[in-house]
């Protein structure tokens, strides 16, 4: 496919109605321009540094056993041999030349929502451009691991621009989405876990609504060095008292009540907590996102600040 038929496509699908054909491809190019120069003004020295100490250990290959020492890491203890010696021995690695990279990104219908000129799947091929252009000037390989479609994609992790450019191409180009979401999550990090056979940073883009799939997040960070970001929109959380609207998996309902708009925001609380406390567990890093705000920065800031601190949620 085509630069210009690509842009319309894409277009169409966002703005079926809205916009006719030539507003839709300028619309979508200056989308484009700003993406890439959002990536661009990511690929500093600071911000290089910054993928370094952040990814550091994503790219190791085992290299020996030998006894715990204090402040080694727990997840890297070799459960087996420490059994059988009668005391702990942790998983000694050193590091390669290259390391992988694996984004998952989810594409959902829920992905394709924006209440502010953004949707959620445009914040998260910004964020995925950030994270490509930076591991291809680190000469890292990058890979792209999409769910919550009907053909959903999978690219093992390889190197060079054009890899790239790709990853966020495939992350915006419109295809079927499903309408069931509940065990993709599972069956992603499943893929992820036979797409990455070696060490690799794994980075899950989504708007983790709902905590289905998380318990997969601890044996996958056993092996892997995990992130997630999640893209959020505002209405997602707080109702706005607009009469008649559809809410998924509830119907239709009165959102001019205000018991109603109150309740909706703590059931969304709530799901948040239980999504912290599941990633909590499995000892996962975080960030969450707005869409419609620049990601660049916060993104930038979280990677930067990840080697100062204990890990959480930012």
């Amino acid at each position: 496919m085509g630069t210009r038929s690509f842009v319309g496509s894409w277009l169409r699908f966002l703005y079926p109605s809205s916009m006719d054909a030539e507003s839709q491809s300028r619309e979508l190019l200056k989308r484009v321009r700003q993406a890439v120069a959002l990536a661009s003004r990511a690929s500093t020295a600071e911000s290089a540094g910054a993928y370094r100490s952040t990814f550091r250990g994503s790219g190791l290959d085992f290299a020996e056993l030998d006894e715990y020492r204090p402040g080694d890491e727990v997840r890297h203890i070799d459960w087996n041999a420490s059994a059988r010696a009668g005391r702990p021995f942790v998983r000694r690695f050193h590091e390669e030349r290259e390391g992988h990279v694996l984004l998952v990104v989810d594409r959902s219908h829920r992905m394709h929502f924006g209440s502010r000129d953004t949707l959620k799947v445009q914040t998260a091929a910004v964020v995925a451009a950030v994270v490509a252009i930076l591991a291809v000037r680190n000469r890292d390989r990058v890979g792209l691991l999409t769910f919550g479609e009907d053909d959903p994609l999978s690219l093992a992790p390889t190197k060079g621009l054009q890899r790239a450019i790709r990853v966020v191409r495939e992350v915006l180009t419109p295809r079927s989405v499903s309408d069931s979401t509940q065990s993709d999550l599972t069956e992603a990090l499943e893929r992820a876990s036979r797409l990455a056979r070696r060490r690799a940073l794994i980075i899950v883009i989504g708007d983790f609504l709902q905590a289905e799939g998380l318990e997969t997040l601890t044996r996958l960070n056993n092996r892997h060095e995990l992130l997630c970001v999640a893209v959020r929109d505002d209405l997602e959380w707080e109702l706005p008292a607009a009469g008649l609207v559809q809410i998924e998996g509830v119907g239709l309902v009165d959102s001019s009540d205000g018991r109603l708009r109150r309740r909706y925001a703590k059931r969304r609380t709530e799901q948040m907590a239980e999504v912290r406390t599941q990633l909590a567990k499995a000892g996962v890093d975080g960030l969450e996102l707005r869409a419609g705000e620049d990601p660049v920065a916060p993104l930038l800031n979280w990677l930067q600040g990840r080697a100062r601190r204990q890990r959480g949620w930012a």
